[in-house]
């Protein structure tokens, strides 16, 4: 099973305003449609080569108990994505200047990296290059998805690979713990896949028996009769990497621990040394060597001597006050003869003060054991074996040793021990783990979602239903946003777009008043403050914005304006205003207090597919921050209308009667897509047929609707009898174009005709 956390993707999917599917990158009607009156563009860095670096078939796959940090091994990737995007900054002041278009390209990845062959039960944090990619809590530092498997004995294989290499061809990976990376951006790691290291949380509470561990590496040799009940202690953390002897896991536990393993009756038998002596020798039991005849002659004590003994034992282990990164504790003896210096390192998750006071444990038993003892027991005492804790009667002192041989011949049973003390594993010892720098994924702004249900400013044929919306960023970390959609009342989101450039938008303070659409609106002001005090408007010259330039959104009206004025209160005066493009004019006598402002530029509108099954219906929206859970994005409620199709208001009525009261009505029709006046030619039709729809008003009520495939109906004088009992002089009509997918357009409301 998959734990997915879904986040943004940063794949830029759709284009911006117009086209086809609204992809409009690259072609020269954007500079038609959005140019200024002069322009330059500025082309960053491009990778070459694509492909990435993955590792090879073979390598070790560690088992993973309680939590570790470690690397993992890339087992599949889709190679290095491309992504282009522009940016257009103007010069700023009340008219022309330079439009400077900047193009960037970023990189992401999709791979696999395996993390243990044992089944986890979560990922925590990860770094990237030694940088925080992933808290705790989830959060990316970067834009991409992750998707987290666990090992169980039935997970499937991953959707998106099965997407790229086909569903036949993937691997599940059952019983092996990986994460797949999907679209991670790989701007801040040099356009590689960085080095990666792993939170691994192998258990539940990160904490796992000593037991369990050690009964784990049992079954992996099969070992089928073993105890190890007595291993009660808690590990951190421990990890075997890859194919390693049993007994090599085993000693390094036991180096810590201070357990040892003997076989009895056929199995195995795991005992801490942290207990009572397992048996006291009376010392007449004793048996005195040949030649010898007193009571001290039946132990032989061998002392070591100080050149022999280790002045220093280090111990590198894992820290978890230290991000899980290697620490390194010692003991050492001063004012001895020796030199020597014995240093080991486990992949074992303790605590700095339980590594310090591991070897200082380790070094008082290695000088409080430098005495061995060599002694023979009768045949009674043949069920001792190496690993008891024999106590012995030396001098007038008792002490204890530890066995260390134990041979069976025909007079007894002859040992080898070492004095052991129990107190030596009492020690607890304080150490510090040092100064580590705390790592936090820097905060990520909150993207703010426009949602633009508009027609095509460029007027293209655009015939599938497109939702026009961009993201304006907030303080913090923001490297662009995804639109995501629920289309099961805010159950599961799927992603629409991302887009990688902020928008400008800003609140109107002022309430826009009535205005003409057919030519310039010089009595007329918006004043704008934008939402990024970094943002800037800049003015154009006439012909610049007749050609498209200056292009927003207010309150439902798109607009233009020619200049542009920075007043002192930090507020743009915008004028010169162009209004009800496009077909908004509907809008022009309806604004209200503090609406949005949103510039419509080329590289800052992204354009969303929709289905037809998405018209008219209310759905939600969020707009998630690059690096950002979906989940922590607030949803946005949205009746999409696609407006983008619908045929625009019909214009220039005109009624003419005859002697006997009938009404012939003729207008001129518009067109959605092109527009422009052309000599010798009417504008394209836009539709898949030319249809109309008239209907006849008393009041509200609509008493007759008639339809026509000219643009030009007749009202007989006899349906008006039968409509309203008598021919009327002044009428209330609504005329409204056809189309085929989404039917009535906007209305000709005419009054009094």
């Amino acid at each position: 099973m998959a734990s997915v956390v879904l986040t943004v993707v940063g794949t830029a999917i759709g284009g911006p305003i117009g086209g086809l599917i609204g992809g409009l990158v690259g072609r020269r009607v954007d500079q038609a449609i959005f140019g200024g009156t002069a322009s330059r563009t500025i082309e960053g860095t491009r990778l070459k080569d694509l492909t990435v670096q993955t590792s090879a078939y073979g390598e070790p796959i560690s088992r993973v108990y309680g939590t570790m940090r470690l690397p993992g091994n890339v087992i599949w990737s889709s190679g290095l994505k491309e992504t282009r995007a522009e940016k257009t900054e103007g010069s700023g002041g009340k008219g022309g200047g330079q439009k400077v278009t900047t193009v960037t390209f970023s990189y992401s990845a999709s791979f696999a990296v395996t993390l243990s062959g044992r089944e986890i039960s979560d990922v925590g944090r990860i770094w990237a290059d030694g940088k925080l990619l992933r808290n705790s809590a989830g959060v990316m530092a970067v834009g991409g998805s992750l998707s987290i498997y666990k090992g169980t004995d039935f997970q499937n294989a991953d959707p998106m690979i099965e997407a790229l290499e086909g569903q036949s061809n993937v691997n599940a990976f059952r019983s092996m713990a990986y994460v797949v990376f999907e679209d991670l951006e790989l701007g801040e790691y040099a356009n590689r896949i960085p080095n990666l290291t792993f939170e691994v949380i192998a258990d539940a509470g990160g904490e796992i028996l000593l037991s369990s561990i050690v009964s784990d590496i049992c079954d992996l040799s099969q070992i089928s009769a073993y105890d190890a009940s007595d291993l009660v202690q808690m590990v951190g953390g421990y990890m075997t990497p890859g194919p390693m002897k049993s007994r090599s896991a085993i000693e390094e536990l036991a180096q810590i621990y201070h357990f040892d393993v003997v076989e009895q009756e056929n199995s195995l038998l795991f005992r801490t040394l942290d207990r009572i002596s397992d048996i006291t020798i009376v010392t007449d039991d004793l048996a005195l060597p040949t030649g010898k005849s007193t009571t001290s002659d039946k132990i032989t004590l061998t002392r070591a001597q100080d050149m022999e003994l280790p002045k220093e034992i280090g111990l590198s282990f894992i820290d978890p006050n230290r991000d899980y990164q290697t620490g390194h504790q010692r003991a050492k003896r001063l004012n001895v003869a020796s030199d020597i210096v014995r240093q080991s390192a486990i992949p074992l998750v303790i605590s700095s003060n339980q590594a310090k006071s591991v070897s200082e444990q380790q070094l008082d038993l290695a000088w409080f054991g430098r005495e061995t003892a060599s002694f023979a027991l009768p045949h009674k005492y043949a069920d001792l074996i190496p690993g008891d804790i024999v106590t012995l009667t030396v001098g007038d002192e008792a002490h204890d040793f530890l066995l260390q041989e134990t041979e069976t011949g025909l007079q007894g049973l002859s040992c080898l021990a070492v004095k052991f003390s129990k107190s030596s594993l009492d020690r607890n010892s304080l150490a510090d783990s040092g100064l580590v720098p705390i790592q936090q994924v820097e905060p990520l702004a909150v993207s703010q979602l426009f949602l633009l249900d508009i027609p095509t400013i460029t007027g293209d044929n655009v015939s599938s239903p497109i939702l026009f919306w961009s993201a304006a960023a907030g303080k913090g970390k923001w490297n662009g946003a995804g639109l995501f959609i629920s289309r099961d009342n805010d159950q599961t989101y799927s992603q629409l777009d991302f887009s990688a450039v902020d928008v400008v938008s800003g609140v109107v303070e002022n309430i826009l008043p009535d205005g003409p659409t057919a030519y310039w609106d010089h009595a007329n002001e918006l004043m704008v403050r934008l939402d990024n005090p970094d943002h800037n408007l800049s003015g154009e010259t006439m012909d610049a914005v007749l050609n498209g330039a200056n292009i927003a959104w207010v309150g439902g009206e798109i607009i233009q304006f020619q200049q542009a004025v920075l007043e002192i209160d930090g507020r743009f005066r915008l004028s010169g205003l162009l209004r009800g493009r496009r077909g908004t004019e509907r809008n022009v006598s309806s604004h209200g207090t503090s609406e949005a402002f949103v510039l419509l530029g080329h590289t800052t509108i992204r354009s969303a597919g929709m289905n037809f099954s998405d018209i008219g219906q209310t759905h939600q929206y969020k707009a998630v921050t690059s690096g950002g859970r979906v989940e922590d994005a607030s949803p946005m409620n949205y009746t999409y209308r696609a407006k983008i199709l619908r045929p625009f208001a019909p214009v220039h009525a005109l009624g003419v009667r005859d002697s006997n009261g009938t009404l012939t009505l003729k207008w001129i029709r518009r067109s959605r897509v092109g527009g422009d006046w052309m000599d010798n030619a009417d504008v394209p039709l836009g539709e898949l047929y030319e249809k109309y729809d008239v209907e006849i008003l008393n009041g509200t009520t609509v008493v007759r609707t008639l339809t026509s495939d000219v643009p030009e109906i007749s009202y007989a004088d006899n349906l008006q009898i039968d409509d309203f009992g008598t021919t009327q002089a002044n009428l209330d009509i609504r005329i409204m174009q056809i189309s085929d997918s989404v039917g009535r357009g906007w209305p000709l409301i005419v009054n009094n005709i």
